[in-house]
């Protein structure tokens, strides 16, 4: 049986009938014989006595049960309530306290009437209004804020008023002022489009403009010319709307999405002003379910670490970061960048031994740590670096999705970019050379010349901010679920991804550290030659090729291409991939090929491309200079071809004689210009009566008459003729 109470509403359903009767109950006889209740849908009601039995007969027959009644101007709270308001509840509480706290003796009709008449006397208050208060007290539940003035009934709150005669709206305060027009549905219409046309605009005009153009577009009663000009003439002020007007109705109708979008631009909007009713951590179930990677330029000048007195610029950051921890899996701070190049080393170094990375600047660290060495499921980051056919190895191959934020969406990597945000102001911002405002007052210091850290000092710096954050920065926002809660689980990354690891495993992946970083490579084709593994204009060797003989066959057969895959910044080595990618061979640079060593590929094509440009310039150059080459080799031949033939046709030597008296000219002529040839180290001297030259002169008698004296010459034996001839340097031919 369902026990009643007072200010309990019961609702009354007669048999066979939609009559429905709702009342409420203000008082119980504590023997529980009657009780008091009063109609909650007639505003002249009185409270009436009944039998407790009655309504306990009726909810056990189900002719009656219990309903809510929710009355909305009654607030809950008083703390939104005008003071103005407030005192007009407590004046007609003063009025009628008396009377409602006497039970239940104010439910009798007769005591009730003297009391109000008692009331009536010492207040002057009218008996309809003291009726009233009374049927509004006990119809809200005998509560104190039922009394509250009801302004949110009066004037048809939310609905139109529909156009007359007279002026709606507040009265003006001046007798001359422009009182304006009533707002009927043509003109409101006219408003709307004004709005549409010059304030959703992209040209974020303000609303003022937009009230000047919309008087100008709809309301001009015809046109004003001077000179070129067109000037709209628009009617007396008290035939417009006025800006008032104009500026409730955008109010009244703003679609504030659609304002926003038009005059911002959807993206805008969806980065600034969308609502933001998700959480990034919800959309990850655990460690590896999602990485973010983003880069930024750190707001600080370094110096060189060959050269201190060199300012080097400003360094890239990358960081990569777990989504449901935040615990920080890698990093790259380089010169490299923002580009692909800069997120391959970060995605390496997210797979990277952490120890042996830490160590190689100088920071001992234990595996405990900075324990991540995994790919993610997902890796979210920016359209630069992860757009196009470079990241199709991380997708197919690695087995990593990747997801790019569209433009302008910063918000799609909001982890990540927070903790840009905490880099600089934990770290960055206190180091010399630090950018301190973005734009320097005249007269102001150059920050640059403050520079002190180099890239390796930085990057220790760096370093240690990873290892702070991931093991000792708690986050209070963080929002941990009861399973962390009940686990007493603290919200700091290293915690949060060791329970992760725990508990929701089954989103990280463990590859080698080799096959991660070739499948990050850069990729290409090289061919064999006999003069090596030539790609890009450098040639390389490895023992594979040595051992199959891949020169030998180059150079009796055809080359070949293989692919390989290369560090754009070094080309000391490339990676050939053997076995359909599972494999490879290092390919290291040949020693001739030493000018390249240490060299960037960029480098290599910048000098390749220096030296065709010098050969063409020079092309031109050398064709003259073999032109006058030329020009000078046909003057001196047929200079010599003129004094030949003339000797010739003087000469009754037989063409025989001279081919068979070659070996004896030859020794003639060897003896004439053995004197010109020889060394002289020695000072010149002179005789008297007699040059030093002229001893140098072997006197010959060239008479033509003049036979050399015939003499018996045995004839020689073989063994003599071979001396002979080698001791000659030429032959008669």
């Amino acid at each position: 049986m369902q026990i009643l109470y007072e200010n309990m509403v019961v609702e009354w359903q007669l048999p066979e009938s939609d009559v429905r009767q709702v009342e409420r109950i203000l008082w119980i006889s504590p023997n529980e014989e009657y009780l008091y209740s009063i109609a909650m849908d007639d505003d002249k009601a009185f409270p009436v006595m009944k039998a407790y039995s009655e309504y306990a007969a009726g909810i056990a027959s189900k002719l009656c049960r219990q309903v809510d009644w929710i009355n909305d101007s009654v607030p809950v709270i008083d703390t939104d309530i005008a003071p103005e308001h407030l005192a007009l509840r407590d004046k007609s509480w003063d009025t009628i306290k008396d009377i409602v706290l006497d039970e239940p003796n104010c439910y009798d009709k007769k005591f009730r009437g003297a009391q109000i008449q008692e009331v009536q006397g010492r207040t002057a208050v009218h008996k309809s209004t003291i009726y009233r208060y009374l049927r509004r007290y006990w119809q809200g539940g005998k509560m104190k804020n039922t009394l509250l003035p009801h302004y949110n009934n009066c004037g048809s709150y939310g609905n139109d008023r529909t156009p007359t005669e007279a002026k709606r709206g507040r009265p003006r305060k001046f007798e001359h002022e422009p009182a304006g027009i009533n707002i009927d549905e043509e003109t409101k219409q006219l408003l709307r489009s004004g709005i549409q046309l010059f304030y959703n605009t992209q040209e974020k005009s303000p609303l003022k403009h937009a009230y000047q153009k919309t008087l100008e577009k709809f309301f001009a009663s015809g046109y004003r010319q001077e000179g070129q000009a067109l000037i709209p003439v628009l009617p007396p002020p008290e035939k417009l709307p006025t800006f008032g007007q104009y500026k409730y109705w955008f109010q009244k109708e703003q679609d504030l999405e659609n304002t926003l979008k038009s005059r911002h631009g959807k993206k805008r909007y969806e980065l600034n002003h969308r609502p933001i009713l998700g959480s990034s951590t919800l959309e990850s179930f655990g460690p590896g379910s999602r990485f973010q990677i983003d880069a930024t330029v750190a707001d600080v000048y370094l110096v060189s670490e060959y050269q201190r007195e060199w300012i080097i610029g400003r360094p890239i950051v990358y960081i990569v970061i777990d989504v449901f921890s935040r615990y920080i899996t890698g990093i790259y701070i380089g010169l490299e960048g923002p580009s692909w190049v800069g997120a391959m080393m970060a995605l390496a170094n997210t797979t990277a031994d952490k120890v042996r990375y830490c160590a190689e600047y100088g920071i001992e660290i234990t595996e405990q740590e900075w324990m991540s060495s995994h790919l993610p499921q997902k890796l979210t980051a920016d359209r630069g670096e992860l757009e196009g056919d470079k990241p199709a190895r991380l997708i197919d191959v690695l087995g990593v999705d990747v997801e790019n934020a569209p433009p302008y969406r910063a918000d799609w990597k909001g982890i990540v970019e927070q903790q840009f945000r905490l880099v600089n102001l934990r770290s960055v911002r206190f180091m010399p050379g630090a950018i301190k405002e973005r734009f320097r007052e005249r007269g102001e210091r150059d920050y640059r010349l403050d520079a002190k850290l180099t890239l390796r000092e930085f990057t220790q710096i760096m370093i240690q901010y990873v290892l702070y954050h991931n093991n000792k920065h708690r986050m209070l926002w963080y929002d941990r679920n009861e399973f962390m809660v009940a686990d007493n689980v603290e919200p700091i990354p290293y915690q949060l991804w060791q329970w992760g690891i725990i508990n929701r495993t089954g989103r990280l992946k463990k590859l080698p550290e080799a096959i991660v970083k070739l499948n990050l490579l850069p990729q290409g084709e090289a061919t064999v030659t006999s003069a090596g593994i030539q790609f890009k204009g450098v040639h390389y060797g490895c023992d594979l090729a040595m051992r199959e003989q891949w020169f030998v066959k180059a150079r009796v057969g055809k080359t070949w291409r293989v692919k390989v895959c290369y560090d754009p910044r070094s080309t000391n080595e490339i990676y050939l991939w053997l076995d359909a990618g599972r494999q490879f061979e290092v390919c290291t640079l040949l020693d001739r090929e030493e000018r390249y060593l240490n060299k960037r590929f960029e480098e290599v094509d910048d000098l390749l491309e220096i030296e065709r440009y010098h050969g063409r310039h020079h092309e031109i150059n050398n064709m003259l200079a073999k032109i006058d080459l030329d020009a000078q080799t046909q003057a001196i031949v047929e200079q010599a071809t003129k004094k030949t033939n003339e000797a010739l046709r003087n000469s009754d030597t037989s063409s025989n004689q001279r081919v068979k008296g070659i070996r004896g000219n030859r020794s003639g002529e060897k003896q004439l210009n053995r004197p010109q040839e020889v060394f002289q180290l020695a000072e010149s001297r002179t005789v008297e009566g007699k040059s030093s030259k002229d001893d140098n002169v072997v006197p010959i008698n060239r008479d033509a008459t003049t036979r050399p004296q015939e003499a018996y010459i045995p004839p020689a034996d073989k063994l003599s003729k071979i001396k002979a001839y080698l001791q000659e340097d030429g032959d008669e031919e």
